[in-house]
């Protein structure tokens, strides 16, 4: 019965007959938008995986530099509500998708996850104080420019620093106050980081050093975009008026970045030109090394998935980057017209355990779960055939790295499955017995029944929770699907008052009955320690009720690690907390399925190259614009 129900499963995904139930906007995984920052891994927006048959690189272009002809046309169904990444109110990918173009950081973030350095000529150099301080050095490029003709210096970095910080509470030594961010004038999510900043001093045009207190890992993320000090505004009251529009009293605000921005005809379509005084990019996904050879960049805001779909068919768009749906991969990832070239990114979907449920709550249980999820059978049926071997066919074994990043170690490879056998094992020696139908039950805890749920309405995710509740049926577990529609799962399942409540106080208040098991997505990046807060006793993004002293100890202390292979090493001893027992009976409380790779892909009957698009917050499709070229 268990056989026929998966290849009748898989015979739905294959034939694609769940179309109309993905169609329309994709729900978010929390409350908000897309990913939101790498300072701080959140719920990532469903950016479900439905890819071609394979993954195709883009081929790079093969004109001499400089050429141009065109207008580059993208197709995405979420329009930004303003151009201020950081006010409040926004926070979308799709604001920093854009803003990439526009505007470079000392560092960037490349297809593989990984920091280079953007503005940088080279790696920042890190020395340690006697007094525990920290002085980072650094040197810009030559012949940094904004597209006004005004050099980019150290100057506009000092200057970002102080717009960033301007009204902050700050301690004797400068850095800003714990907690007193409130103070701050300049709009941002949060200051991770950045509070440790004593001072910056400028050497000269291309030199400068950065002060901390102490030593913070994420450091490279800091200055993940530069402001010109010439144009942007006098204060941050200005630059908080000037940024949403893109424009100052004088015009539009001047870029660093290969686009200039031109012209935004709010709810049809935003467009930039070409920035012909470009320094050229310093990724190592770009091959072209000076100014973009397309003319400029159209973005068409299109809601509907069938016409973006329609438009790329036709010709009227040339790229995608967006939330996955099955409908892209019936009649885009089979268009010989089309290329798909996803890559994997930060974005992780996984399976979460609230360890104060009656069952859950025994290490033992919570690893026959895991044994009895076979999770190449997830990925042979959802999502190899459709990205190819852009992900590892036995899925993702760690919550801190992804697998394409180098510290990346699967953890979770002795639960590869399934291990029916070793899962009633284990639950017969946690008391349960087979109650007669296959289902485990326990003489004082009942039947083994747990809900599994997720945001409602969308298929692939569905698929996913029907394809691992037939495993786990093998092995003693009875699965009960229980989502909710859209965004309203959240707030009322693993991150309602009461449930976190209840993980905060270890079951002592709130209610630890809300939700047994959930399914979603975090997004990570290039710096891991921000999914440590996951597993932090009494943490707000924590809702498993996860609490371990020495794990708390821990994440404190990896974060203050300078070398960085030490630093590396931490944080795997961190997932190993969270993804196994082997440190802890407390821990196996996350069990990581699979990165999701937004879908992404150009019409390559038109496109003669295309360029790499790292699937992270502040990198995205125009992230390598440079390399775009038409035949």
């Amino acid at each position: 019965m268990r056989e026929s129900k998966l290849l009748k499963l898989l015979a739905m995904l294959f034939a694609f007959t769940l179309v109309a139930a993905a169609c329309g906007s994709d729900d978010g995984d929390a409350a908000g938008d897309e990913d939101t920052t790498e300072a701080t891994d959140a719920p990532a927006e469903e950016e479900e995986a439905m890819e071609e048959t394979t993954t195709t690189a883009p081929p790079a272009p093969d004109v001499e530099e400089g050429s141009s002809g065109g207008t580059l046309i993208w197709a995405h169904e979420q329009e930004p509500p303003d151009m201020h990444l950081d006010d409040p109110n926004n926070g979308l990918s799709i604001t920093s998708w854009l803003r990439s173009a526009l505007i470079e950081g000392l560092y960037g973030i490349s297809g593989a996850t990984e920091y280079y350095p953007e503005l940088l000529a080279e790696e920042g150099v890190v020395t340690e104080n006697e007094d525990g301080s920290v002085s980072i050095s650094m040197v810009l490029r030559d012949g940094l420019m904004w597209s006004d003709g005004t050099p980019l210096t150290a100057n506009d970095v000092s200057y970002t620093y102080d717009i960033i910080t301007e009204g902050c509470d700050r301690e004797d030594d400068g850095s800003i106050v714990d907690g007193g961010s409130e103070g701050c004038v300049y709009f941002t999510g949060g200051y991770t980081g950045t509070e440790l900043i004593t001072s910056i001093e400028v050497a000269s045009d291309t030199e400068f050093t950065i002060n901390m207190a102490s030593f913070f890992a994420g450091w490279k993320a800091l200055f993940s975009e530069v402001y010109a000090a010439h144009a942007y505004g006098a204060n941050a009251d200005e630059v908080n008026a000037n940024l949403p529009e893109w424009s100052n009293a004088d015009g539009v605000l001047p870029s660093s970045g290969p686009m200039i921005f031109e012209s935004w005809d709010r709810g049809v379509q935003m467009n930039m030109v070409r920035n012909d005084a470009y320094h050229g990019s310093n990724s190592p996904d770009a091959v072209n090394p000076g100014v973009a050879f397309v003319d400029g960049v159209q973005v068409n805001f299109v809601a509907d998935t069938d016409t973006q779909i329609n438009s790329l068919k036709s010709g009227e768009a040339h790229i995608i980057m967006t939330q996955p749906q099955l409908a892209f991969g019936e009649r885009l990832s089979t268009d010989e017209n089309f290329t798909v070239a996803s890559s994997a990114g930060p974005v992780y979907e996984h399976w979460g355990l609230n360890v104060l449920n009656v069952h859950l709550s025994d290490p033992l249980v919570r690893e026959a779960l895991a044994y009895g999820i076979d999770k190449t059978e997830v990925m042979a049926g959802l999502y190899t055939p459709l990205f190819g071997d852009s992900l590892p066919a036995e899925g993702l074994g760690n919550t801190f790295w992804m697998s394409n990043q180098s510290a990346y170690v699967d953890h979770q490879k002795m639960y590869e499955g399934p291990q029916s056998d070793a899962a009633k094992a284990n639950l017969e020696a946690a008391g349960y017995a087979d109650s007669g139908d296959g289902i485990y039950e326990h003489p004082e805890k009942g039947r083994l029944t747990l809900r599994v749920g997720t945001t409602g309405g969308n298929a692939l995710r569905e698929l996913q929770q029907q394809l691992i509740q037939a495993q786990l049926a093998a092995s003693g577990f009875e699965i009960v699907i229980d989502n909710v529609d859209g965004g309203a799962y959240f707030g009322e399942r693993p991150f309602s008052e009461e449930a976190l409540a209840a993980a905060a106080s270890g079951g002592a208040e709130g209610d630890p009955t809300v939700w047994d098991i959930t399914q979603f997505a975090w997004v990570g990046g290039p710096w891991p320690g921000g999914s440590a807060p996951k597993g932090i006793t009494g943490n707000g993004n924590n809702p498993y009720g996860h609490s371990n002293a020495d794990y708390d100890v821990r994440a404190g202390e990896c974060d203050g690690i300078v070398d960085d292979a030490a630093r590396a090493d931490c944080y795997n001893e961190l997932d190993r907390y969270t993804t196994t027992l082997e440190i802890a009976d407390t821990g196996l409380f996350m069990i990581p399925l699979t990165q999701k790779p937004s879908y992404y892909g150009y019409l390559s009957s038109v496109l003669q190259g295309a360029g790499v698009a790292p699937d992270a917050q502040g990198a995205g499709p125009l992230a390598n614009v440079v390399d775009f070229q038409f035949s």
